[in-house]
């Protein structure tokens, strides 16, 4: 079995105290009390008089500090959120965001694959700074060292798009300095399958009215691959009719960078302009061979069994924004304009080679895809008055895809035939949305919004009619909070959602990819333009205590009830291919129970100052409805999660290790398709030791029982069974991190 290109690919917060100055006008100034936080633009305070000019003419600066620090969105904010800032991002010094999210707690990463509540694949939702990634952008290549906070938002809020059944996750980059900052990161990582580097830094200033910060990664390695499978057919009177081994042995070298600049300019107390872009720019070069020996039956007419390949793509990424955010109407408008283009361009060349290569059949695929979208966003934020903070905006886009695939096949010396093929998906977007979070008092706040999102999806491709559709979801939400008023600590917190899922444009696409050797083993891919979206209703419930000290433990659970769930299936198309194509295929309902504990082990005594422990758990379940049992989860979902670890410092020495657990099992995905998802165990381990006020060196170990990748599959029906089981090489992987303040 080929690896996915992406894999290929592979790439390699700051607390703000608040400083206000009371002078002759009026200020701003940041509010924290036991109520849910409220924006702190649309929160103002004036002194009743103007100061008496009295001895001197200077003015007076009063400096408040500890405010900022004591909020705590996981206990402060209505809705239910955890907050990974930037010394936990870093700690492991991982490369990229999934070994980051792998140790956040009820989060789960499979096969690049983010999950929460054990469902991923557009179950939930993933931002940057608050918005979809643009087209083409991937977080393989974006680096801890450029991520200043992630935000793990378990139930829905109106303000952020509800395509999030199971959670959103958001990605906060790094943004504008209050002092000047100049950092260097360097970064070498080896394991018997990888090698790799990264160089970065951050340079930030503020300039008078100007303030402006760039970041930049470097980056390149090389990765090897190796797998080892079995492919087998049973006649249903338990013959084996066909049998053969597979292995697959390949690598390629991968170079990068990306660049992320913002300069902001506050042209007076109630105006500041943003200029932001995101650039990213990566190729990648491979070469591998796929062996199978056969060892009974045929599996084609010729049946290929040598397929050296090789592939090589460069792909970039431009965005670039420009907000303005004004006070106007007694509140905060914010207004973003921002527009996104990509290109990404493949070369794929494979050669299928019978026994004794009688028979060679070379199959060349070109393509290039060129994705672009703009949007333009708008918000409004305003506080009124007992307790109240009215959000309201809307949310408008357009993306569009020219894509272009070109095939050379040539077999046997015979002429090539060359088929070109174009695709032009479009998705028109448009959401409206408003909220209100209320402070009722001390211990209670309540939060309540809706969103009203459309989608028009459009899909034009070569031999193929066009296709368009269109759908809107009205989603209402809402949230509260409570603070036991005897207890100081404990509070609970009740969620009502509905959200969805909308299909993405490559399932919306009608393309259709033809296998060389069209078997069960080996089918084609195609589209479906006619895809509905899933709507789901959901509840949340909490149980929260927190202490001083920052120990806490939380006990919370979930259910989704989701209807027209999109599945991806294996079936005998009218021609007598096997395709696997995504449909809408009945509903389905999800519960999850979670528990999470955070305990500082200074609470018993002295001796275990500096040593502070975590550990979380999560139990999953789904039943699909049109799905016989059992096992008839969503979507692969992940049973069980588990994370553990435990952190110590002293002096320049901090040491930490983190465990990661995600029990597998099989899941039916049709009455005759079962697919074996396999148990997932990770030990992460890390060392640091600041060399003076400036250096910092680190080092870790990842993915310590270097544990395989395995998976395995079943279709049964009246003519047989067919089983298919995959194993690829993993390995622990040793890293080394000099980090440099200037």
């Amino acid at each position: 079995m080929q690896p996915s290109l992406s894999c290929l690919a592979v790439a390699a917060t700051t607390t703000l105290v608040p400083c206000i100055s009371f002078a002759q006008s009026a200020v701003q100034a940041p509010v924290v009390s036991d109520a849910p936080a409220v924006d702190p633009a649309v929160r103002e305070t004036a002194p009743d008089k103007a100061p008496a000019q009295a001895q001197s003419n200077k003015i007076q600066q009063v400096q408040v500090k500890g405010a900022a620090s004591s909020y705590d969105p996981r206990r402060d904010d209505t809705a239910a959120k955890t907050v990974l800032n930037a010394d936990e991002i870093r700690k492991y010094g991982d490369d990229n965001i999934y070994d980051v999210l792998k140790r956040a707690p009820g989060v789960t990463v499979t096969d690049r694959t983010i999950r929460m509540r054990g469902l991923g694949t557009g179950y939930t939702q993933i931002l940057v700074n608050g918005d979809r990634p643009p087209p083409g952008f991937s977080l393989e290549a974006l680096t801890p060292d450029q991520v200043e906070r992630i935000e793990v938002i378990r139930a829905a809020s109106a303000e952020y798009s509800m395509q999030a059944i199971a959670g959103t996750i958001n990605i906060v980059l790094r943004k504008v300095v209050t002092k000047p900052q100049r950092d260097l990161r360097l970064n070498v990582a080896r394991s018997p399958l990888q090698r790799s580097g990264s160089a970065g830094g951050t340079w930030g200033a503020r300039v008078g009215a100007l303030s402006y910060v760039v970041n930049g990664t470097l980056f390149g390695g090389h990765n090897d691959f190796e797998s080892r499978g079995a492919e087998a057919f049973t006649a249903p009177d338990g013959r084996v009719t066909q049998a053969r081994l597979t292995a697959y042995r390949g690598g390629g070298a991968y170079r990068g960078a990306n660049l992320l600049p913002r300069l902001t300019w506050k042209i007076d107390d109630d105006n500041e302009l943003n200029l932001s872009a995101a650039l990213q720019s990566s190729h990648h070069a491979w070469s591998g061979a796929t062996r199978n020996d056969v060892l009974a039956g045929t599996f084609g007419d010729p049946d290929w069994i040598d397929m050296p390949g090789t592939s090589s793509g460069d792909q970039w990424s431009l965005r670039g924004e420009a907000g303005w955010t004004a006070k106007v109407g007694g509140g905060r408008l914010e207004l973003t304009l921002a527009a996104e283009r990509s290109r990404d361009d493949n070369d794929n060349v494979t050669d299928y080679y019978s026994a004794g290569r009688l028979h060679h059949l070379r199959r060349d695929w070109d393509t290039v895809k060129r994705p672009r979208r703009a949007s333009f966003r708008g918000k409004f934020t305003r506080a009124l008055e007992g307790g109240h903070a009215l959000v309201t905006g809307f949310d408008t886009s357009r993306q569009r895809n020219d894509d272009t695939r070109i095939r050379f096949d040539q077999q046997d010396g015979a002429p090539a035939a060359r088929i070109v093929e174009g695709f032009e998906p479009q998705v028109t977007r448009l959401a409206a949305f408003v909220q209100d979070e209320w402070s009722i008092g001390k211990q209670l706040s309540v939060y309540a919004g809706g969103r009203w999102e459309g989608v028009r999806t459009a899909s034009a491709a070569t031999g193929v009619a066009p296709a368009a559709a269109r759908s809107h979801v009205l989603s209402p939400v809402a949230q509260a909070l409570y603070k036991f008023p005897r207890a100081p600590g404990l509070q609970a917190r009740l969620a009502f959602t509905r959200t969805y899922k909308a299909p993405t444009v490559d399932q919306l696409t009608a393309r259709r990819y033809f296998s060389a050797q069209n078997t069960r083993f080996a089918p084609d891919a195609s589209g479906n333009p006619y895809l509905r979206p899933e709507l789901a209703n959901g509840i949340d419930a909490a149980l929260e205590r927190f202490w001083p000290d920052g120990a806490m433990v939380s006990v919370s659970g979930t259910q989704r009830l989701i209807g027209d769930t999109i599945r991806t299936r294996l079936d005998l198309d009218a021609d007598g291919r096997w395709v696997v194509r995504p449909l809408n295929d009945g509903a389905a309902r999800v519960r999850s129970l979670e528990a999470e504990v955070k305990l500082p082990l200074k609470r018993f005594g002295p001796a275990f100052a500096g040593v502070d422990v975590r550990a979380s758990a999560t139990r999953n379940w789904s039943q699909v409805s049109s799905v016989p049992g059992p096992d008839n989860r969503l979507d692969g979902q992940t049973p069980l999660s588990a994370t553990a670890g435990a952190d110590y410092r002293r002096d320049r020495l901090s040491v930490g290790a983190s465990l990661a657990y995600g029990r597998g099992g099989w899941t039916r995905v049709s009455a005759a398709q079962a697919e074996l998802a396999q148990t997932r165990r990770s030990m992460d381990v890390y060392v640091a030791w600041k060399l003076d006020a400036h250096l910092q060196l680190r080092f870790t170990l990842n993915n310590l029982p270097g544990s395989d990748n395995t998976s395995e599959s079943v279709y049964r029906d009246a003519a047989g069974e067919s089983h298919e089981t995959n194993r690829q090489r993993g390995a622990t992987r040793f890293g080394m991190n000099l980090e440099w303040k200037m």
